[in-house]
This record gives structure tokens, sequence and C-alpha cells, in this order.
């Protein structure tokens, strides 16, 4: 059977957005597709495989949520992203980005707090 790889791609990027902590094995089953086929697709739309999608769009729903909810618990977070412990998401994060979440909650602050704009300090002087 061929498949649209653009619109099964489509169709994973969503499973994932709304559960990024989701396998391989679990979009499989949810979309009733093999994980070959997804893998291909994956690979055929963005180059990437699978894992690297999965962390992109982790971090970028955990960046999201530290911006949108900052004095959120790390415990609360990992599990509104689908991990069921927070030691699980730890480590997720730490493969994706290299730093914990803690590190990513401030890293992300700084960015939010502290922009800096072209030609102005980023700090003032009193």
């Amino acid at each position: 059977m061929s498949y649209n790889h653009r619109i099964l791609f489509q169709a994973v990027s969503q499973c994932l957005h709304r559960s990024p902590c989701s396998s391989l094995g679990d979009l499989s089953r949810e979309l009733g597709i093999s994980r070959r086929t997804i893998q291909k697709s994956i690979n055929t739309q963005t180059g990437k495989p699978f894992r690297d999608l999965r962390e992109e769009i982790l971090i970028s729903t955990v960046r999201s949520l530290f911006i949108s909810r900052p004095t959120l618990e790390i415990k609360e977070l990992s599990f509104d992203v689908g991990y069921k412990s927070a030691r699980s998401f730890a480590r997720a994060i730490k493969r994706a980005c290299g730093i914990s979440p803690e590190e990513l909650r401030s890293s992300v602050a700084d960015s939010v707090l502290s922009p800096k704009i072209e030609g102005f300090p980023s700090r003032v002087a009193p």
C-alpha cells in the first residue's frame, strides 16, 4: 500500500504535538500504520529520524509551557506533556537538549526577560 508521506507526516506531527512523549509504537497503533512507514514518512519530509522530530516537538512544547505558565512545577509539567514520571521526563529533556528541565526553565526565563535588541545594551545602568 502506498501512502502520501506529506499527509502521514502531518498526522504524526499532530499526534506528537498532543503527546510529545509518544513512542513510535504508540503512533503506529494509533494511526494503524507500520512503524517503518511512519519512519519513512518522517525521514522523507524532514530528513531526520523519528527520535529527532519527537525531541524537537518536546522541547518546543516545554518551552511554550515555561513561557505561558512559568510557576508550573516540573512534575506537573511532565504530566501535562504525557510522561508518567518526572524522572523519565527529566531524562528525555536532558537527552534532547543537554540540560535539566530546571536549567531549561532558567534559559527560557532569561531569554524572555532580557531580550537583546541590536544597538541597545541588555542592561541599563541606574
